[in-house]
């Protein structure tokens, strides 16, 4: 019988898997997906009603609350760093250094971009700030695939560090503990996808012809065209140096780089403007989650599921799967690919099932696993993939085919999961 019913859990995953890659509504996959696993669980007597009624259904969305906390603090200041013009000014300064050289001037832009995802989060603030970068960038003369590619990859990068990113995925995989560790590779993780996504822009804007400055199309506009002080210009920076040099926990960091932005951008002169400013920044924030929270509460309660299912499942995989842990982060980096289009090696598609199932072998650890699916998760899905709301808006806001885009974007995209595969081996493994 429990033979039957780990074959069964199986074929739903490869079930699941197809319908997740042709596009299906995730929300209600992963509900089914968490009915059917907690009805065969109960078949098998390895779960009771009271664990399907109190701890999945029930305890998986309630206790996800500290991470909804930290991804909406993060999407609120990057609504501060948009509306307070930083961002802007900030993109504004890189071109002004860039001078007539577009493709260096594309670099730099690409590099504070990733600088402001470190701390940023969201589509709202992804989109608010790509409204600014693309008018110039295009007006430099640089090609509409290559604009997209370097903006997207650079955004992607700084989600090596952020922290609503990485909470989210350690919501998805439990006990993962090395966080000292993360922290060094999630630094040479964006460097790494940065070097890349340069090298990308170094090739592909050789034959763009130099300009002299840079003019926005009709009706161009980035929410105001003052320039910030240079003071605030480090508000994106700010938690990150705190968290580094003296341990801050991450809503601290982020509430003292919000004061400093605020004041150094004379929002703290009125009570009444603050006051308007804090509520439009936090409304906007919010609303701009609204679709990741319905995906990832339904998603904690297939997780609940899955982990009563580990016994039905275990003595299926282990004959299968490689022992050899190296040659685990060789195969997902090689074949790091199927994180497009939801496929089961990114965790926002499939790919929380392929965690499930190795988690279920019994065969790697937490501090395996966690970059394993990180990395595709981060370079790919997050980074490149049209099916991502941001890389979505982008590639209609600049009216390119996504054939076009990936062309461009894919290999070094597929570059970067190969070294980074490599470094995370020999740093977790």
């Amino acid at each position: 019988m429990e033979s039957v019913i780990g074959i069964l859990l199986l074929v739903s995953y490869i079930v699941f898997a197809i319908y997740a890659a042709r596009g299906g509504n995730l929300i209600l996959g992963f509900f089914v997906m968490a009915v059917l696993w907690s009805g065969l669980g109960a078949l098998a007597g390895v779960t009771t009603w009271k664990n399907v009624n109190v701890d999945f259904f029930q305890g998986g969305p309630a206790n996800w609350g500290g991470t909804a906390i930290i991804i909406i603090f993060g999407s609120w200041f990057g609504r501060i760093m948009v509306d307070t013009n930083i961002a802007g000014t900030i993109i504004r300064k890189a071109v002004e250094l860039g001078g007539d050289k577009p493709g260096f001037t594309c670099m730099l832009v690409s590099l504070v971009v990733g600088i402001i995802f470190t701390t940023s989060y969201g589509a709202g603030a992804v989109v608010s700030i790509g409204v600014i970068a693309f008018p110039i960038l295009l007006s430099l003369g640089i090609s509409k695939s290559l604009a997209i590619s370097s903006f997207m990859m650079a955004v992607g990068s700084g989600m090596y560090i952020n922290m609503g990113m990485f909470s989210q995925v350690k919501a998805i995989i439990g006990g993962f503990t090395n966080d000292a560790g993360w922290r060094y590779f999630s630094f040479i993780a964006m460097g790494v996808q940065l070097v890349l996504c340069f090298l990308m822009v170094f090739i592909y804007s050789r034959k763009t012809e130099s300009v002299h400055g840079w003019a926005a199309p009709q009706g161009f506009t980035d929410g105001g065209d003052r320039n910030v002080t240079w003071p605030a210009l480090i508000t994106p920076v700010i938690p990150v140096i705190v968290a580094v040099a003296f341990n801050w926990q991450y809503i601290p960091s982020i509430l003292l780089a919000v004061i400093w932005g605020l004041a150094f951008t004379g929002n703290l002169k009125s009570w009444t403007r603050l006051g308007t400013l804090v509520q439009k920044t936090f409304n906007d924030g919010v609303a701009d989650l609204g679709l990741v929270f319905g995906f990832v509460l339904i998603l904690q309660m297939f997780i609940r599921s899955t982990s009563t299912c580990a016994q039905l499942l275990a003595p299926i995989l282990q004959p299968v799967l490689p022992e050899n842990v190296g040659l685990l982060f060789i195969v997902f980096g090689v074949l790091c690919v199927l994180a497009l289009f939801r496929g089961p090696l990114t965790l926002w598609g499939s790919g929380v099932a392929t965690v499930a199932l190795l988690e279920a072998s019994g065969l790697y650890v937490a501090n395996v696993i966690f970059p394993l699916f990180y990395i595709p998760s981060t370079s790919i899905t997050a980074s490149i993939c049209p099916t991502q709301s941001w890389n979505s808006w982008a590639v209609g806001y600049v009216k390119i085919g996504v054939k076009d885009y990936l062309k461009v974007v894919l290999p070094f995209a597929w570059l970067t999961c190969v070294a980074l595969s490599i470094i995370a081996y020999l740093i977790f493994a």
